[in-house]
């Protein structure tokens, strides 16, 4: 089960609402009991919406009993009559526009409850700069790359034929076979500490070859293994500017 608390300003608690309950979670209610032994933290993940000028006796509750919890703010909910959490929240939205619902969205996803860890392996080039979402960053840049042979340039790394040129190089089998049964080995202790999803990023120069191939490759060894349930994502995770986060 996993709790997220989102604290909001008021205007934008009647926005939140649904958008949560659509992300799969539960919502708690200011008069649902909060606590330890209590059935409402129990079973399917929950959330809940507290706005500067609703009940906090939810959240104080959480606090003085020791729950973990994921905590958002969204807006500037800091009200002269609140008293905000001791602790930091994970992140923090200054509104709801479109880019921003949909990271919170990706937020609820990634700290829902699962049975297996969920490995997000997407591919980026190292000339436009490290992606700010990547948990774990694997370089490819040491294989020698398919863009020099003609006739592989245009293909992508996708194709099975570039994906067998590179299979094919000891590094990359090196690669793999090292890498693999370590991050299989640490999902359990990242599952433990309540993280559901690791984000694995694979890069190489451009991003279009080396990094597409091993990227695939891993996805169906960790798929394989049933150790963990992974997936190839078509483009980075959404993030917020650092500014904001």
């Amino acid at each position: 089960m996993s709790l997220a608390v989102l604290v909001c300003e008021e205007r934008f608690r009647a926005d939140l609402e649904p958008l949560v309950a659509e992300s799969g979670y539960r919502l708690l209610r200011d008069e649902d009991p909060v606590g330890l032994d209590d059935a409402s933290l129990s079973g399917a993940d929950v959330a809940a919406v507290v706005s500067s000028t609703s009940s906090r006796s939810q959240l104080r509750t959480l606090d003085q009993q020791g729950i973990r919890y994921w905590l958002v703010t969204v807006g500037s909910p800091w009200g002269p009559d609140f008293q905000p959490p001791s602790r930091q929240p994970h992140r923090r939205l200054l509104s709801l526009d479109s880019g921003q619902a949909d990271y919170l969205l990706q937020l609820l996803d990634d700290w829902r409850d699962r049975d297996l860890v969920r490995v997000d392996c997407f591919t980026f080039g190292f000339r436009d700069g490290l992606p700010a979402e990547a948990d774990w960053v694997v370089d490819t840049r040491f294989l020698d790359s398919p863009y020099w042979i003609p006739e592989m340039r245009d293909l992508p790394g996708s194709d099975p034929r570039v994906r067998a040129h590179l299979m094919a190089q000891a590094g990359a089998r090196q690669l793999v076979d090292n890498f693999l049964p370590m991050l299989l080995e640490l999902l359990p202790l990242y599952q433990a500490q309540r993280r559901s999803v690791l984000r694995l990023a694979v890069g190489c120069t451009g991003g279009k070859h080396r990094s597409v191939a091993i990227a695939s490759e891993i996805v169906d060894r960790i798929n394989r293994s049933g150790r963990a349930a992974a997936r190839h994502l078509d483009r980075p995770p959404l993030s917020v500017p650092q500014a904001l986060d």
